[in-house]
Formats: structure tokens, C-alpha cells, sequence
């Protein structure tokens, strides 16, 4: 009875490590049938249409992959059609961990070698999504393949992935872009009521026949508007007359603007500005002063700002009359000016602070009315504030510091005429920012306003 046991016993043994065995071996298969499935990688969409002087992007994307570690592929295309802007990697890879992805682009041979690999011990990634996402700039019209190639698929133990590579391809067209090159207007100074005529000269830039508007504006009011149709290549004048009847004095900025066509991508130069501005005048006697522009924001206690004041005649009589420069209610200087009907003039004053105590002055002009004149209102124009600080004071923080002293070597010898000329810099006011500034700035080292 116990040897029967015993052999039962050993019989069950048996069968359950056979039952072991065969789920391993299942479990193997299974293992095997899923990495040797082929993984696809792709270009996304398939087939892509633009425009010449657009963008656009594809995604290379990954299906049916299992443990995805790292990966590599080569992308071609023609250099003479495409540019490629920048590549950026997709989300798929980075859902296993941190990753490190690279790209190097050679623009003139047309190709771009993409890479991206998981960082430490973790497993791969299966599924689908997208491993990078690729930027182009069309440059010329024409056809080619997006082709990918050298395919690599390394799974998490560095072991070869099956995969197939599945190209895209592009259709680029030639552009359509319209243009407006050039707008005039003449007269330029007329009475309410007149006529002004206004010349538009429209180009179709583009490959393709096009129909659009165009339409003309003072300031932003519309004065018309035309329908244009222009052959590829061709150009045309329109004009339109202005019947100024209705508008009010002053200057009026006249521009043209070209309706965008579809399929359009360069539309910066579908509206110009006319040269000159066109002037209504009034019927009598009017003055105005029309902007006032300290040359500097902040000044030195004791040194001098320049003050630009431009002045019109709107009325239809010559005047001479007064203009003044004002520090909050304090005059600083006056100037006599004559203009002849429908002119300007920029005025330049001297401010010497020196008397004036430190803080924040509101700058202002003023023409003296002239006889007749009835409109006064635009006889005073209030500009913003000029800070009068303590010397080497450049950035208004009122006082002299290691700051300033680097804004003012940083500054060394620019003029007006240079971009990044800063005029709070040239602190002895001679337009060009020299060592005086520098030894000026540092000698004052400490100041503060109290």
C-alpha cells in the first residue's frame, strides 16, 4: 500500500513539471512570434503637397514593434527643392524613460541621419507612435521622393528588430503671391474737398493667374477699392480718386493693400505706404505742434538734453509766431519759427538742468496762437517724463552704480547713427559716447539720490 502511494505521488510530480514545461516553452514561442513580427517605419502622411516658401513637417512613425531600445534611419530628399529646418524628437521612445536623441543634417547633399536611444536599464517600448517629427522649407516647385533608409531597430538587448521602410513623397507648386510696389499720391497738401489722385502699382509675383482686390486707405479709413486681375508676371497701375470732402484737418498716412489669394504664403508685401503723407488743410488760421522728443530719459543734474519739437502750419496763410519748450510748468527756451502754409519744421532746444533739483519733469511745447486762430488745442503737445538724476545715473534707478558704469563701456563709441545707440550714455552730450562718458560714470561711483 505505501509503494502504491508513493508511486502515485511521483507520477503527479511528473505531470506537473511536464505541465511547467510546456507553458515555458509557450511562453518562449509566444516570445519568439512577437520580435520576429516586422515593425514599420514610415513617412507620415504618405504623400505631402506644398507650396514654394512654405513649411511643412512629417512624422517618420513606428508600428507594430515590440521592446524598442534605440533607433536609427537616414532620410534623403532634393536639395534643389527642400531645405530642412530642424528635426525634433517624437513622443514613442520617450514613454520607456529619459532618452538622448541626435540629428545630423547635410543641406547639401539632401539628407539627414536621425537617431535616439533609451538611457539605462529599462525595457523597450512596443507598440505604434511617432519617433521624430521633421521640418521642410520649400524653395523651388518641382517633385521627389522623402526617402528612408538604413533602418536600424535595436531591441533592450541590443538585438536586432525585423523592420520595413516605407518612403513618402512630395508634390512642391510654383507660388502665388501678389504685391503692391509701389503707392503715390498727388497733391499731398489740399483744402477739404479736393481731389486726391492715387497711383497703385500691383505685381503678380507669382506663377499662377490671379483675380484679388486691392484696396486704398487714408489713416484707416477706406477710400476705394478695385478688383485685379493679373496674369503670372504682369503688373499694372490702378489709380483712385480721393474726394477729401467729409474729412478733417491733418495728416492722413495712405496706404494700399493687396486681398491675400489662396495658396498665398508671402504676404508681407501685399500692403506698402505711400512715401508721403497727404495734408488737409483748414480753412483759416491754424497751428499745431505735431511731437516733441527729448533725446534722452535720463539726465545728469548739471548736464544738458537736446529737445525736438516739430510744428505745422495747418491754415492757409504764412505765420511766424513762438514756440516754447516747458519742464513740467517752468519755460526753458523759446524759438520764433515762420512757415508757409501746409509746412513743418523740427525745432531743436537746449535743456541745461543745471538749477532744475533732481526728479521726474513732464516735457511740453507750445505755439503762441497767431491772430484769427481759433482751433488752440493742438497748440500744446505734452510729451513723457525726463528724469533728471544724479550724475552717471544712466539707468534711472537714481543712483550711480557698477550697472551704470557697464551700460556706458558696453556703449563705448556709438553715435546716434549706430543701432544700439543709447543716448542716456553719452553723458557730456557730444552725440558719441567716448572715455569722458566712462571717466565721468566712475568719478560719480556711490552717488545716490537722497
Amino acid at each position: 500500500m505505501k509503494k502504491i502511494t508513493l508511486k502515485k505521488n511521483g507520477f503527479i510530480r511528473f505531470c506537473f513539471v511536464l505541465f511547467l514545461f510546456s507553458i515555458l516553452i509557450s511562453g518562449l514561442a509566444f516570445v519568439h512570434s512577437v520580435q520576429a513580427t516586422t515593425a514599420t517605419v514610415s513617412v507620415f502622411p504618405s504623400t505631402v503637397t506644398a507650396s514654394v516658401g512654405q513649411n511643412f513637417s512629417i512624422d517618420v512613425n513606428i508600428a507594430n514593434v515590440f521592446d524598442l531600445y534605440g533607433w536609427e534611419f537616414k532620410l534623403s530628399w532634393n536639395a534643389s527643392l527642400l531645405d530642412a529646418v530642424n528635426a525634433v524628437e517624437g513622443p514613442f521612445l520617450k514613454a520607456g524613460g529619459s532618452t538622448y536623441f541626435t540629428y545630423r543634417l547635410n543641406a547639401t547633399a539632401g539628407y539627414l541621419i536621425a537617431d535616439c536611444t533609451l538611457l539605462g536599464m529599462v525595457p523597450g517600448v512596443s507598440g505604434n507612435g511617432t519617433l521624430t517629427t521633421i521640418t521642410f522649407y520649400v524653395k523651388n516647385g518641382g517633385e521627389c521622393p522623402l526617402d528612408l533608409y538604413h533602418l536600424i531597430l535595436l531591441n533592450s538587448i541590443e538585438q536586432p528588430i525585423p523592420s520595413l521602410a516605407v518612403d513618402g513623397y512630395g508634390y512642391f507648386t510654383p507660388p502665388h503671391d501678389v504685391a503692391v510696389t509701389d503707392v503715390s499720391a498727388s497733391p499731398i497738401t489740399v483744402l477739404p474737398g479736393d481731389i486726391v489722385n492715387i497711383n497703385v502699382t500691383i505685381q503678380n509675383q507669382g506663377s499662377y493667374a490671379e483675380v484679388f482686390n486691392v484696396t486704398v486707405y487714408a489713416n484707416s479709413q477706406v477710400i476705394g477699392v478695385q478688383s485685379v486681375s493679373l496674369s503670372s508676371g504682369s503688373s499694372t497701375i490702378i489709380t483712385f480718386a480721393w474726394n477729401t470732402t467729409g474729412f478733417g484737418k491733418g495728416d492722413y498716412t495712405v496706404s494700399a493693400s493687396a486681398s491675400v489669394v489662396p495658396g498665398e504664403v508671402d504676404t508681407a508685401d501685399n500692403t506698402k505706404l505711400a512715401d508721403k503723407v497727404v495734408t488737409i488743410l483748414y480753412l483759416g488760421h491754424d497751428l499745431a505742434i505735431i511731437g516733441v522728443e527729448p533725446f534722452k530719459t535720463v539726465v545728469g543734474q548739471g548736464y544738458s538734453v537736446y529737445i525736438a519739437v516739430t510744428v505745422k502750419n495747418y491754415g492757409v496763410f504764412s505765420e511766424t509766431f513762438d514756440t516754447t519748450v516747458n519742464a513740467n510748468t517752468t519755460a526753458i527756451k523759446t524759438q520764433p519759427v515762420t512757415l508757409a502754409s501746409g509746412d513743418s519744421a523740427k525745432l531743436t532746444f537746449t535743456w541745461n538742468t543745471a538749477g532744475f533739483a533732481k526728479g521726474n519733469y513732464t516735457i511740453s511745447a507750445y505755439a503762441t496762437p497767431v491772430f484769427g486762430e481759433i482751433n488752440e488745442e493742438d497748440n500744446r503737445f505734452v510729451d513723457s517724463l525726463v528724469l533728471v538724476s544724479c550724475v552717471g545715473d544712466v539707468n534711472g534707478d537714481k543712483k550711480t552704480s557698477i550697472a551704470d558704469i557697464v551700460l556706458v563701456i558696453g556703449k563705448f563709441g556709438t553715435t546716434p547713427a549706430s543701432p544700439d545707440w543709447n543716448p542716456n550714455c553719452d553723458i557730456d552730450g557730444n552725440d558719441k559716447v567716448t572715455i569722458g562718458d566712462i571717466v565721468i560714470t566712475i568719478g560719480n561711483f556711490g552717488n545716490i539720490w537722497t
